[in-house]
């Protein structure tokens, strides 16, 4: 496994040790861009060969460019845990559907970063929960070109940590 020096991981204050399933997660990504030579493209993600224990934390997330520069963020998919771990379920809905303007414009930013840069980004964050108590995650995003070469899709997986009384 790759070490905190690995250069395809931006570092934001990512832990010296992962759980399992991101570890899990950024190897298989990494087996998706050694076999393109680079940024994997969509069409490369087979659910047959994402180990079926990651399954229930994986999303796909559409970056859609607007006429005007702007981005549009869209869940295509978000696997069970995070229904489980939130009591919602956002695939299918655009994050100006979800967010706040003000939290759909740092997200824009972060994801313009990681799509430019190549590489999987790491972060730990709050989530609303059940019963509106937060509860904490990691996870990776990962970018993903589009059918015309053009950095526009971000495949991610999200550990959710154990929820203390």
């Amino acid at each position: 496994m790759s070490d905190e020096t690995d250069p395809i991981v931006d570092n934001y204050a990512r832990p010296t040790e992962l759980p399992s399933g991101l570890q899990d997660f950024l190897a298989y990504w990494t087996s998706l861009r050694d076999a393109a030579g680079g940024v994997p493209p969509k069409r490369a993600i087979d659910v047959m060969t994402i180990p079926r224990r990651l399954l229930p934390g994986i999303g796909l997330i559409d970056c859609l460019m607007l006429p005007d520069g702007r981005m549009r963020i869209y869940y295509r998919l978000l696997g069970t845990g995070h229904r489980h771990s939130t009591e919602h379920d956002y695939s299918g809905r655009y994050y100006d559907e979800v967010y706040t303007p003000e939290q759909v414009s740092r997200l824009e930013a972060e994801y313009r970063t990681i799509l430019d840069s190549g590489r999987p980004h790491y972060a730990r964050r709050a989530s609303l929960g059940p019963n509106r108590d937060f509860i904490i995650f990691q996870r990776f995003l990962a970018p993903l070109l589009d059918d015309s070469g053009a950095p526009r899709h971000l495949i991610g997986y999200w550990h959710w940590e154990p929820i203390r009384p």
